[in-house]
């Protein structure tokens, strides 16, 4: 009976993704599988292959190995990851976090889990590549049209659960007249931070994941790779940076590269992850978490003092990030994400004489148009400047919503911003290139790339947290 039910579930599977395996080897022009596992190893159940061929020998291989195995353990529950080695972690941090496992020896492949009505994982389509033919751009690409194949699978099998999609504006026409510097592209750009002591742009590539920095002077750029996704960083009154991320918070010394850590108030949830990190005028720290594999599910938003002592602020927020604070602390703005209108919104909290929120103010909600509010800054003036995801451009901000500026830019995803150099008059913005549609990483080549403005106003420094180490 156990026999007859595992044949007629993966029957069940077959039919689910035989549509999905057909189109995606005519799109791709490579052969795509369905793969299923027993025990420790998966083995192919089913394939298309766009040059018809009917016979084909696929190997069986070890789960963790293999692209396909990866992308089912992604999917398994996150409990789990304390069963495996550290490199197969981040492997399968980064797989739940772009939604696809790839791997990028020869061939390339990239792979992601089919899900039955139960949430559980029931095989991965994986597609492979000739290394030789094919840039690792294109590898995302292909994972993203992977993804929605095997979502669009996992609807037949009784699943409903939606994803945050993007959008992407159409391209505007412009003479762009900033700067685009050559420090490589990032996964996913993020926190940018200026520190006046080194004379370097801190920020993150939240899924490398890695410390990037640029000496502003000697134009040297480095990078710097680290435990976990991180997605936030902070600076310290010492030479340590504080970062936020997979493993809670943690102190990084430049120096010497050692991560230390140091709190994780979500250590009982291993799906989530720490995103960006705000820090208010007297040092207390703003962060918030998501889940790892980026579904729409509520995550928590704390204020952390340099002791460590930690408070909830809003105990259910939809990815929140980047915070950013009044001059004089009676507001703190956020972008989150609102799951019912689909769409990511600018929020002012007016704040208490205890920092507190007491009252929540909606200034912008994001459009298909104008893209999506994501990264935030504040400049001397108190006025707000807004990296909208998918509207190829920055905005500035009253502090009642109404836009004074727009900056369009050569990238359609920007993700964060933030003011530096010696006389805090220039704006840098990070990007992606993931999560854009097929042949945008045509149109758009310097997506991921880090862009300086000059947009005439200057900003603050940021405030730099004093921690009463344990």
């Amino acid at each position: 009976m156990s026999l007859a039910r595992g044949a007629l579930d993966r029957d069940a599977t077959v039919r689910a993704c035989q549509a999905e395996m057909s189109r995606l080897a005519h799109l791709l022009k490579v052969p795509c599988c369905l793969y299923v596992s027993d025990d420790d190893s998966v083995f192919v159940l089913d394939a298309a292959d766009p040059a018809g061929r009917t016979v084909r020998v696929w190997p069986r291989m070890a789960i963790e190995v293999s692209t396909a195995g990866q992308a089912m353990l992604a999917g398994r529950p996150a409990e789990q990851k304390n069963e495996w080695s550290a490199d197969l972690q981040r492997i399968i941090s980064k797989a739940r976090a772009l939604g696809y496992a790839a791997s990028y020896g020869d061939p390339l492949a990239v792979a992601t889990s089919v899900l039955d009505g139960e949430g559980a994982v029931v095989g991965a389509l994986c597609c492979q590549f000739d290394a030789a033919g094919t840039h690792p751009d294109k590898l995302h690409e292909a994972g993203q049209m992977i993804r929605e194949a095997a979502r669009r699978a996992s609807h037949h099998l009784g699943v409903t659960q939606r994803l945050n999609e993007q959008i992407i504006a159409q391209r505007p026409k412009f003479n762009f007249e900033g700067k685009v510097h050559d420090t490589g592209r990032d996964y996913v750009g993020e926190s940018p931070s200026w520190c006046e002591v080194t004379g370097r742009l801190w920020w993150l590539d939240v899924l490398a994941p890695a410390l990037r920095w640029l000496d502003l002077k000697t134009g040297e750029s480095g990078r710097t790779l680290l435990k976990g996704l991180t997605g936030g960083l902070a600076l310290t009154s010492g030479p340590e940076l504080l970062l936020t991320g997979e493993n809670g918070l943690s102190l990084f010394n430049p120096v010497t590269d050692q991560q230390t850590p140091l709190t994780d108030p979500e250590a009982h949830r291993p799906e989530n992850r720490f995103n960006t990190v705000g820090v208010d005028p007297k040092q207390r720290m703003w962060a918030g978490t998501m889940p790892l594999d980026n579904l729409e599910k509520p995550g928590t938003l704390y204020r952390i003092h340099p002791d460590l002592m930690t408070e909830i602020i809003v105990p259910e927020i939809y990815l929140p990030k980047n915070t950013v604070f009044s001059h004089d602390c009676r507001y703190a703005y956020l972008t989150e994400q609102d799951p019912g209108a689909r769409c990511a919104v600018l929020v002012a909290y007016e704040l208490g004489e205890d920092g507190l929120p007491v009252a929540r103010r909606e200034l912008l909600h994001g459009t298909d148009a104008q893209g999506q509010p994501a990264g935030l800054t504040i400049d001397a003036e108190d006025c707000l400047w807004v990296a909208m995801r998918g509207g190829w451009s920055v905005i500035r901000l009253d502090a009642e919503g109404k836009q004074l500026a727009h900056h369009p830019l050569p990238v359609p995803m920007p993700t964060a911003l933030t003011f530096g150099g010696p006389d805090l008059a220039s704006l840098f913005v990070t990007s992606t290139y993931l999560r854009l549609p097929p042949g945008y990483n045509d149109i758009a080549p310097l997506s991921g790339r880090l862009i300086e403005l000059r947009p005439g106003v200057t900003g603050r420094a940021p405030v730099r947290v004093s921690l009463e180490k344990p």
